[in-house]
């Protein structure tokens, strides 16, 4: 079961912004180009599932082409996958910052980049509106459909 903290939605217009981010020792940086993170209608998961409980990863879901790298690639990164293999989870091979996740079967959410907000600089998590997924008991695909706006 979904649970939301914070703010109502609205229709007002959200404005995009573009957040730096980076590992801890910044060998990989990144700008991402998203709809305001403090906006009301914004929304951040946070997953109970096996890894994400492990990491306390914060995530949002920008397009493939919002995500751009300054400093290295995200091959650069190191991958890491486990079952069902459907997602690659990549951290710093360096200090170990868990930055991302990205879709390497093109039947499941392909052009997606998963981005853990923790990584951008200058966001106070106090300030977000996050929703809670269930992500250990719950269809996860569900979930992530609804957060991107296709719904099921």
């Amino acid at each position: 079961m979904a649970t939301e903290t914070s703010k109502p939605t609205t229709s007002e217009p959200v404005e995009m912004e573009t957040y730096k981010g980076s590992c801890h020792c910044a060998s990989h940086t990144y700008t991402i180009l998203h709809p305001a993170l403090t906006h009301p209608s914004t929304r951040v998961l946070s997953c109970n599932c096996s890894i994400c409980i492990r990491s306390g990863a914060l995530f949002i879901y920008p397009p493939n082409s919002a995500v751009q790298f300054t400093t290295g690639k995200l091959e650069d990164l190191k991958a890491y996958t486990f079952t069902p293999k459907r997602i690659a989870h990549y951290f710093c091979d360096t200090c170990g910052t868990y930055c991302m996740a990205r879709s390497v079967d093109p039947t499941y959410h392909a052009g997606t980049t998963c981005v853990n907000v923790r990584t951008l600089g200058g966001v106070e998590i106090p300030g977000l509106c996050v929703k809670e997924m269930d992500g250990a008991n719950c269809d996860v695909d569900a979930e992530v459909e609804k957060y991107l706006g296709k719904g099921r």
